[in-house]
């Protein structure tokens, strides 16, 4: 019989694509995961992985042991969001994710909180992608979007413009975007409107952007509130199809839980306040 601990061990060499680097998941030593793993093969009667240059990828084999550890993953976090939502205490973790663009004023608004909540244990997580808070990966999300998932409830906090700007003393061209930031509004305006000879430096992140930007490398177009972080001057003006909405958003599971809902609550008002002043 196929067991948990198979569909794991399959899940995370998968995931990792190679047995070493899956380790940090199994533990134990590498030989054992290797041993694990031919005694596997041997039960299901050929390959569950075969190696692609430096990657060691699933076959069809692998397939049914990857449905099972997706499908456990989600009704294990069902049970997670469940016993969480009965969780009437303002002592304990809280999981925050945002994008790097915010992180100045959210390190502010996590800093303002725990000073009021010192029993919250904060976690921050700065990605540019949404976590999947179904899946329990944060537990509160403060997005730059116009459009929030379905899945998720929450506030709208602010609204903002971008706009370019520009240190007094740079480089006469642009800053623009890896190709990571491609789905960036922000980056596709500059793609569309500037030519590839004025960009003087690819970056990827709008706050590495602002950073650059200040140090001379050109105009960057940025959300109001970062280039007024940088003390950067203005460089032409709003552009309105960039407008976009800031939230604090979480998992309607979540609505009964005294740490998401006192910090949804806090965070909104808070960020409104300080996008307001900037």
């Amino acid at each position: 019989m196929i067991n948990y601990d198979d569909v794991q061990l399959v899940a995370a060499i998968a995931r990792a694509k190679s047995v070493l680097r899956a380790q940090a998941t199994l533990g134990g030593h590498v030989a054992t995961i290797y041993r694990r793993l031919r005694s596997l093969e041997r039960k299901v009667g050929g390959l569950l992985f075969e190696r692609i240059g430096d990657a060691l990828a699933p076959t069809s084999r692998a397939e049914p042991f990857l449905e099972a550890a997706a499908d456990l993953a989600e009704r294990l976090a069902d049970v997670d969001r469940r016993v969480a939502a009965q969780d009437d205490r303002l002592v304990g973790p809280l999981q925050v994710t945002t994008a790097d663009s915010l992180l100045p004023a959210v390190c502010d608004c996590l800093l303002e909180f725990r000073r009021s909540h010192p029993e919250v244990q904060i976690s921050l997580e700065v990605a540019n992608a949404f976590a999947d808070l179904r899946l329990r990966e944060a537990d509160v999300a403060i997005r730059p979007t116009t459009s929030p998932p379905e899945t998720l409830i929450g506030r709208r906090a602010a609204t903002f413009s971008f706009r370019p700007y520009h240190a007094p003393k740079s480089l006469p061209g642009w800053i623009g975007f890896s190709a990571e930031m491609s789905s960036v509004p922000a980056a596709r305006w500059v793609d569309e409107h500037v030519a590839q000879a004025e960009i003087t430096l690819r970056i990827s992140g709008m706050y590495a952007a602002a950073q650059a930007s200040a140090a001379g490398w050109g105009k960057a177009v940025l959300p109001d509130y970062l280039g007024k972080h940088f003390g950067l001057l203005s460089a032409g003006n709003t552009i309105e199809q960039l407008d976009s909405d800031l939230w604090v958003l979480f998992h309607p599971d979540l609505r009964t839980n005294a740490r998401v809902q006192t910090f949804a609550s806090f965070a909104s008002q808070w960020l409104q306040r300080r996008l307001a002043a900037e």
